[in-house]
């Protein structure tokens, strides 16, 4: 993935890691323009009018839907899929815009991403109920879309999963978390960096770690894909797509206070070891309280993109909560494990 700087301070790297365009520029988008698009993994699902990108492998239910960062695409799960794929049936997918899937009305918005993966499913013939990991601000999604629709969702894994408490942006010189930012302050930040921001850049040639550790097919994939999106748009997130964030975080707020709003729903929470500090330990043993059966689980080894760095421990966790999923195995209340 590669980071964002929205403002004159650097967002630091954090769960979301805003996980795009590294100063958030206009690019030369040229040579993207001329290139041909690898053949899809999967299989493009007609919406009405648009298509998305669905790579659906393996048998069994739950089925495990996988949501990525910003930025990141189903190619990222190359190192999970097949593995998990024996358990279960694994679909990846790539939102509106990203990698082969059509462009939709905004990029990145939540309310747009939770009907279209809804859509698509339904289209597609892949039936409730699911097991939703989301990586990075893929795991506000799979939070928005069990939020919305609970009964269809077995089980949740948030890999590394974006928090409100380490999205902040600069508003008039002084830090601001993104849930406390007002609309308006947003968009005067964001008007403010596009009239600043207009010098063009180079787009990437080479795949940075932690994709370089992809299957070579998925990683010229991944390159393909993220010039694709560079190309595309002045500034990633963009406004629309900031805003739905800010909506959301506020949306799931009344959780916090409350005691295992999820009830015993299945959840594992996976946090880096690495590049990390004790905030951000303790945000992750607050998402895994959010269900009684919630387990955190420390992956030393790993930095944000947990699933590339550790895809051996996502597809156990995965496992884990599948099984749980179909037999309702009472797990003891909230655990810390260190691997």
């Amino acid at each position: 993935m590669y980071k964002v700087n929205l403002t004159s301070k650097s967002l630091r790297r954090n769960n979301i890691l805003l996980a795009v365009i590294c100063s958030c520029v206009l690019v030369l988008s040229i040579a993207s323009s001329t290139e041909s698009a690898p053949v899809p993994p999967g299989h493009l699902i007609d919406l009405g009018g648009r298509r998305l990108h669905l790579n659906c492998t393996g048998s069994g239910a739950p089925t495990i839907v996988a949501e990525s960062g910003l930025g990141a695409f189903s190619t990222d799960w190359a190192l999970v899929q097949p593995a998990a794929s024996k358990f279960t049936r694994f679909c990846s997918y790539d939102r509106a815009g990203y990698a082969w899937s059509d462009n939709g009305p905004a990029l990145d918005m939540v309310e747009e991403t939770v009907d279209d993966l809804r859509m698509l499913l339904r289209k597609a013939g892949v039936d409730p109920p699911y097991v939703l990991i989301g990586a990075s601000i893929g795991g506000l999604y799979v939070r928005a879309y069990q939020r919305r629709f609970p009964e269809e969702v077995a089980g949740l894994v948030l890999d590394d999963a974006s928090s409100e408490h380490f999205l902040d942006f600069q508003i008039e010189g002084k830090d601001k978390v993104l849930a406390d930012t007002s609309a308006e302050e947003l968009r005067r930040m964001f008007e403010a960096y596009l009239r600043v921001s207009a010098t063009p850049r180079i787009l990437p040639t080479t795949v940075e770690a932690p994709a370089d550790r992809l299957p070579k097919e998925a990683q010229l994939a991944r390159l393909w894909a993220l010039r694709k999106l560079m190309s595309s748009e002045p500034v990633i997130p963009t406004f629309s797509g900031a805003e739905s964030w800010r909506e959301e975080f506020i949306a799931l707020r009344p959780q916090a206070p409350l005691s295992h709003p999820l009830g015993d729903l299945p959840l594992i929470v996976l946090t880096r070891g690495l590049n990390t500090d004790n905030r951000r330990r303790e945000v992750a043993a607050e998402f895994a309280a959010l269900s009684t059966v919630g387990k955190l689980v420390v992956t030393d080894q790993s930095e944000h993109e947990i699933h590339m760095y550790r895809p051996d421990l996502v597809t156990q966790s995965l496992k884990e909560v599948v099984e749980a999923a179909r037999n309702r195995v009472p797990k003891s209340d909230k655990q810390e494990i260190r691997k």
